[in-house]
């Protein structure tokens, strides 16, 4: 019998992968996907050329309209826990803004999910809840070590991956949390300012890559097929993953690994080194074999990840302003 799957943030980067995914999954293509946006991002296009053996319903509210998110949680199965304000790992923004959305809209559409009687609740959650490791000596983190996040965003959304814990807990709704280290590679909806992509715009649009520090800082890379691929398998393995964390990743990979994979498909790139943002110096890697242990790997390299994309925005060429032309000789 067909469920239904409510997705929230299912137009953002992520989502507008995951609902193309779900549709053609051989074990969850059946169910109904309802995709609940606020499109603040004006990501329409996310909602254009859907796998046509999909079913889908669209619901366009916000997480923090309680209004609607009751009626968004009608009839629901399964909750794909994503919209938020995203920001980069590590990374500051508007306090106020960042807790009322990632913590508290995350509390109330849990609880919500709970009294309208949710069986299943899957929360994106971030790796860069545990904070830095020494680049050099520390060990890449497991889900029973101390989270020690750094930046309003990291801690946002510790405190919502706590509620929803207490919420499963409390009620007959499973849960399951997914920390997702930083995604990278094509989707729909694409973003550009996580490292990994954001080196490959600037290759694409030949300008240098900006490298802060020495490039030996180290992120939990993913690529996006393999984060809807995860979040899929949490779906399809709901009594063996209930109430549990799981890091998810594809490879720890330090930023001069990035550049170097952008080089292997543009060996003329430039690289500059800068000492301005004193966070992105910081490392920090997870462990994902215990997902791994329940039979779940990534599929998509960093190499290959970044093949694509780049292949994706091959049309560009150099441009030099005359001035700059008659410089060069």
């Amino acid at each position: 019998m067909s469920r239904v799957i409510l997705v929230t943030g299912g137009a953002g980067y992520i989502g507008s992968r995951l609902i193309r995914d779900l549709a053609t999954d051989p074990v969850l293509g059946d169910h109904v996907i309802r995709i609940y946006d606020n499109l603040q991002r004006e990501t329409y296009n996310t909602l254009l050329d859907l796998p046509p053996e999909g079913r889908y319903q669209f619901v366009e509210g916000d997480i923090l309209d309680n209004a609607g998110v009751e009626r968004a949680l009608q009839d629901v199965w399964a909750v794909v826990h994503m919209a938020a304000i995203v920001r980069t790992p590590l990374s500051f923004g508007k306090p106020g803004w960042l807790e009322q959305v990632n913590h508290w809209g995350t509390a109330n559409l849990a609880d919500a999910a709970a009294a309208a009687g949710v069986a299943y609740f899957v929360y994106v959650s971030s790796a860069s809840v545990y904070g830095p490791i020494d680049a050099v000596g520390g060990k890449p983190f497991k889900e029973n070590d101390i989270c020690r996040p750094v930046g309003l965003y990291a801690e946002s959304k510790l405190r919502a991956e706590r509620h929803i814990q207490t919420v499963g807990e409390q009620s007959k709704m499973r849960v399951a949390s997914l920390r997702l280290g930083p995604v990278f590679g094509l989707a729909p909806a694409v973003r550009f300012d996580a490292v990994a992509n954001r080196l490959a715009y600037l290759a694409s649009v030949h300008r240098p890559l900006t490298v802060y520090g020495e490039g030996t800082q180290v992120r939990p890379l993913l690529h996006v097929r393999d984060a809807s691929s995860a979040i899929r398998f949490a779906l399809a393995s709901e009594t063996e993953m209930v109430d549990g964390v799981y890091n998810v990743v594809g490879e720890n990979a330090s930023v001069l690994d990035v550049v170097a994979a952008l080089r292997a498909q543009r060996p003329d790139l430039e690289v500059r080194y800068t000492e301005q943002d004193v966070l992105t110096h910081l490392s920090y890697s997870i462990d994902g074999s215990r997902l791994n242990g329940l039979g779940w790997y990534p599929r998509v390299s960093l190499e290959a990840g970044l093949a694509e994309l780049l292949d994706r925005m091959q049309a560009f060429e150099p441009f030099l302003p005359d001035d700059e032309a008659a410089l060069l000789g």
